[in-house]
């Protein structure tokens, strides 16, 4: 079973590189019950090899690193999203197989991606996850499908609030935002029912 992290690297730099260290411990120590983590010292050196620009590092793992890979970055322009139901969609580590998300996102239509429900309540989209807007405030759902770092990182530094947050809720909220390990509140135009 092989898991992926995505590190945002801005001029050579990691961003966040601590929190996707412990999302990779914590992965690693559920499904093959060992110590440890990601080499710290080879993410480094990758990224010290991109000294200028965006780029998104692709790190493939199992126990220890398999690859990784960097490629300059530049954002899907996702500007619509369709409500789905995802049944018992599951996807609390960052697995490798993507096969679930991808057969859910198939039913997105005319839109740019998908808006997951699961046991009634908004989790995320296909990639990232959810902010929600409303009167100068950000809050992001209780219910999520993956704990992203972006989500953990403005969580604890208290720029968003965890709330529930239900389908028929949007209508109360003035703005969408996608969040992940690339994005900084990349805002959506629509939601589709």
């Amino acid at each position: 079973m092989n898991f992926i992290e995505s590190i945002k690297v801005v001029d050579g730099v990691p961003q966040n590189l601590e929190l996707h260290a412990g999302r990779a411990s914590r992965t690693i120590y559920h499904h093959f019950g060992l110590k440890g983590g990601l080499s710290l010292q080879e993410i480094l050196l990758e990224a010290r090899r991109h000294p200028q620009g965006l780029f998104k590092m692709r790190i493939l793992y199992s126990k220890e690193i398999i690859s990784i890979s960097c490629e300059n970055y530049q954002p899907r322009n996702i500007r619509s999203l369709k409500i789905v139901e995802g049944g018992n969609v599951e996807y609390s580590y960052k697995y490798e197989d993507r096969s679930l998300l991808s057969r859910l996102l198939e039913q997105k239509g005319d839109c740019d991606d998908i808006l997951i429900i699961k046991d009634g309540f908004i989790t995320d989209t296909s990639y990232s996850n959810i902010v929600m807007g409303r009167d100068g405030k950000l809050f992001t759902p209780s219910a999520f499908l993956l704990n992203g770092v972006k989500r953990e990182f403005l969580l604890k530094s208290g720029i968003i609030t965890q709330i529930e947050i239900k389908p028929s809720d949007i209508a109360f909220y003035d703005s969408i935002y996608l969040i992940n390990s690339m994005l900084d509140l990349y805002q959506v135009e629509r939601v589709v029912f």
